[in-house]
């Protein structure tokens, strides 16, 4: 593990060196069998000119960029014309990912508020390295109230990232969310679906149902939502930087809101946080290499054990469609069984990290692995012990115009967190972690780049608990391993497979050919309406910072939610 000063003086190949993870040494086929791959909308915003920059949009002004862009997926419209809006500007991945945070936490907010935290993902092609942003929310330690409160850590998880990635002043990146918040905007197809889900408890919550149920009833799509302290909140984060959340006026307001609202915080403690930076976990295939996020975000071990018992002899990439699924349950199992053996208090691990991703453990774990039958739960855990997670969070991603991405992962470990605001802050508390389910378990985004340039290739991102991994491994083994293109891939029904209750849960709609696939192989089979989003952009050619003219990339939002993908393929 290294602090931010440490990371912070390394070059980027000592970086790279210094955490030693044991990298996989069997021979992989190449990820991609062709380059040939269309450029993917799906009902993206596609705004594409002639040229570069104009001469009289100043940089920092939206249109400034007029060519390639770059492109980013979101679960909620707004933010992600927001984040369109920043690398248009000029400003990068991190300026973007910033100000698409800030504002989920206005238009968005049963999934992102100031009050919760996550992890982001970046990679700099220019730099050739890659890191974690890891702002992960701990528990409150405070006198324990009636519902127990993680300490916020957004603001600061987004000034790191903004202060070692971003280029455009700070003010740029909060301003928008606090326009939103003042002025009031039009709630989303996204989010309404979201209030109209939690419609009971919110009706509960005196200060909650006079922001979103402000006539007494729960506001709908298109209508109206003005949140006045929100918005003085993020005017004096615009103004006086992150730090007025940890330290100050602001910040005691902020505990004693959490304290009247029955969250667990204290002064000592909110002044002391502060974000990890950390390198990631590696994993070669082909001429690429994918990075994933370590723990405490403990979705990212999980995948890349996933990824690696994919990889090992070609096992995806040469079997059959008909194998495929039963193969991505097998490895969901085993991968999800082992991960009770490793998990340690704090969603840490209780043996070293680079153990727990070696090729060694995880070649073992596909032992007595059958083509054509179903292991059962208890041959991987007779213990058969369960870990509970809520389905919750948003993923997105983004890429700009240097070939420089980000990946995020936020969560308020529960919809709508506590279901409470602080005082008059307009800030919705996070969940305590550790509590029914309440976890990051299921953090974890991942990029793809080349080995040799750690140019950029593929990011993928997700929401959903423990419906996030099973996705995003989905995702990235049709993608990268079968060649299929990714608008075809985030559309198919998905699965996700468990070892205690042995059970393989599969999408209810469209899933039905999928179902039967795997009873075929002796799977047990629910069905589940899939409430995970992946959101993802791929690259096959890759991005080169000095050729981005020829950029040619999928970027895509799930079609199961109401987001947006805005695109720039940067032709004329």
């Amino acid at each position: 593990m290294f602090d931010a000063p440490t990371v912070k003086n390394m070059t980027a190949a000592a970086a790279r060196q210094a955490f030693n993870v044991v990298r996989a040494g069997a021979r992989f086929k190449p990820a991609f069998k062709t380059l040939r791959v269309g450029v993917v909308l799906s009902g993206a915003l596609a705004l594409s000119a002639c040229g570069g920059s104009s001469d009289e949009v100043q940089y920092g002004d939206v249109g400034y960029i007029q060519g390639f862009y770059g492109g980013l997926a979101v679960d909620e419209p707004i933010a992600a014309l927001i984040g369109r809006d920043i690398l248009t500007s000029g400003g990068s991945a991190a300026d973007a990912a910033a100000a698409i945070s800030f504002a989920l936490s206005v238009t968005y907010p049963s999934a992102v508020s100031i009050g919760g935290g996550g992890v982001c993902l970046v990679n700099d092609s220019r730099l050739g390295l890659s890191e974690v942003v890891d702002f992960i929310p701990p528990a409150g330690s405070g006198v324990q109230g009636s519902r127990p409160s993680a300490i916020p850590t957004l603001p600061r998880g987004m000034a790191a990232l903004h202060a070692r990635y971003g280029r455009l002043p700070w003010r740029s990146v909060v301003s928008p969310a606090e326009r939103l918040a003042r002025l009031g905007f039009q709630v989303s197809r996204a989010f309404a679906n979201e209030l109209a889900r939690a419609a009971d408890p919110l009706y509960r919550e005196p200060s909650v149902r006079a922001v979103f149920a402000p006539t007494g009833r729960l506001l709908g799509e298109g209508q109206k939502l003005v949140q006045p302290d929100l918005a003085g909140t993020l005017g004096q984060i615009r103004a006086g930087g992150a730090g007025v959340v940890y330290s100050g006026r602001l910040a005691r307001r902020i505990v004693e809101g959490v304290q009247e609202a029955g969250g667990t915080l204290t002064y000592a403690e909110l002044n002391a946080y502060t974000p990890e930076l950390r390198l990631p976990i590696i994993v070669p295939f082909g001429d690429d290499e994918m990075h994933f996020a370590p723990p405490p975000a403990a979705a990212g071990p999980m995948l890349a054990n996933m990824w690696r018992l994919l990889l090992e002899d070609d096992l995806y990439a040469d079997a059959s469609a008909q194998e495929r699924p039963h193969i991505l349950a097998e490895v969901m199992k085993r991968a999800g069984a082992d991960r009770k053996n490793w998990i340690a208090p704090g969603f840490t691990t209780s043996i070293p990290l680079e153990d727990v991703v070696s090729a060694q453990r995880v070649r073992s774990l596909m032992s007595g692995y059958d083509p054509n039958r179903a292991t059962p739960g208890r041959e991987l855990d007779p213990q058969a012990r369960q870990l509970v997670e809520v389905i919750s969070g948003t993923g997105f991603v983004v890429l700009d115009s240097s070939g420089m991405s980000v990946a995020c992962n936020l969560s308020l470990y529960n919809p709508f967190g506590t279901g409470r605001i602080a005082g008059d802050t307009g800030i919705l508390l996070a969940a305590a972690p550790g509590l029914r389910g309440r976890n990051p378990l299921g953090l974890g985004p991942a990029i793809a780049v080349n080995s040799n340039t750690l140019r950029f290739k593929f990011a993928v991102a997700s929401g959903g608990g423990p419906l996030a991994p099973a996705g995003m491994i989905q995702t990235m083994a049709d993608t990268l391993l079968a060649n299929e293109k990714l608008d075809q891939v985030i559309a198919k029904p998905r699965l996700l497979a468990v070892d205690s209750p042995d059970t393989v849960l599969v999408e209810t709609e469209g899933g039905d050919e999928l179902a039967a696939v795997l009873q075929s192989k002796g799977h047990p089979v629910s069905r589940l309406t899939w409430q995970g989003r992946v959101n993802a952009v791929h690259c096959p050619l890759g991005i080169r910072p000095d050729r981005t003219r020829e950029a040619v990339c999928g970027v895509v939002h799930d079609p199961r939610g109401n987001g947006l993908s805005p695109y720039s393929d940067g032709g004329s």
